[in-house]
């Protein structure tokens, strides 16, 4: 069990493989990370898929200390690195966490030597989250922001 007095350092945040045993788990979080700003655009809720439907080989579960807090999806392509999801349980929300991941995740595009691009619903506060990460808007479309930030050369 996590000890919440204990302040959350870059070194107790793990990333791992999702197992198909984590479906569960990534579609409830999912669904607290997504379900207000969802049902806000299209008046209801309906997930991205179901337990037994869910692709998990594109996930990272999000680690401390081994209990499972968060997860990450991304897609390579050939052009970019696309963030799908970046999702952490609401009790570890604002401890620094999820800027981790994220820069994580920017890595990853800098040692590709890719630009990292995602999208996010415009109800969604996160906006802002992206942009102090250095992510740009791109494009819009009346429900989402294309989101780009470019390699930082620094990794490769």
């Amino acid at each position: 069990m996590i000890d919440e007095r204990r302040p959350i350092s870059p070194q107790d945040i793990q990333l791992r493989q999702a197992v198909r045993a984590d479906a569960p788990l990534i579609l409830w979080l999912e669904e607290v990370g997504m379900k207000e700003y969802a049902t806000a655009i299209w008046g209801s809720w309906r997930p991205s898929a179901t337990v037994k439907e869910i692709d998990v080989s594109n996930h990272q579960m999000v680690e401390i200390e081994g209990q499972a807090i968060g997860c990450i999806a991304t897609t390579r392509l050939e052009e970019l690195l696309k963030l799908d999801k970046i999702y952490l349980d609401p009790a570890f929300r604002n401890l620094g966490i999820g800027t981790h991941v994220l820069q994580r995740v920017i890595e990853m595009g800098d040692d590709l030597g890719l630009p990292v691009s995602l999208s996010v619903l415009r109800t969604n506060p996160a906006l802002r989250f992206y942009m102090r990460a250095g992510f740009a808007i791109k494009s819009e479309t009346p429900v989402r922001r294309i989101l780009k930030r470019a390699p930082s050369g620094k990794h490769r």
